[in-house]
C-alpha cells in the first residue's frame, strides 16, 4: 500500500459519507411522540410513595410515644421513691407538730 500524506479534494471527490435513512424527517415527529408520550399507570403505582411516607410518619409518631412514655414513667416513680423516702425519715410525731403548727399560723 501507498502511504498518501497529502490528499486532495478531487481524490475525495464531491460524494457525501453519510446517508439519512428513507422518510426519516416524515416521521421522526411521529415517533418522537410515541417515546414522550404519557403513559397511563396504576394507582398503586402512583400512591406506593405516598403510603410509605405515611409509613414512615406513623412508625415515627409511635416511637416518640414510647419513648415519651417510659420517660414519664422513670419521672412519676423517682417521685413516688422520694416522697416515700421523705416520709421514711419523719417519724408520725414530728408531721402531727407541723400540721399542728401550720394551722395555727393560716
Amino acid at each position: 500500500m501507498k502511504d498518501k500524506k497529502h490528499i486532495s479534494l478531487e481524490e475525495i471527490g464531491k460524494e457525501l459519507p453519510f446517508s439519512v435513512p428513507e422518510n426519516y424527517f416524515d416521521e421522526f415527529a411521529a415517533k418522537m411522540e410515541g417515546q414522550i408520550a404519557i403513559k397511563p399507570i396504576s394507582i398503586r403505582k402512583a400512591l406506593t410513595p405516598w403510603m410509605y411516607m405515611a409509613a414512615m410518619f406513623v412508625g415515627v409518631f409511635l416511637v416518640g410515644q414510647i419513648l415519651f412514655n417510659v420517660l414519664s414513667d422513670k419521672t412519676t416513680k423517682s417521685d413516688d421513691n422520694y416522697e416515700s423516702y421523705v416520709l421514711s425519715q419523719v417519724d408520725e410525731s414530728s408531721l402531727m407538730d407541723l400540721y399542728v403548727d401550720n394551722s395555727d399560723v393560716q
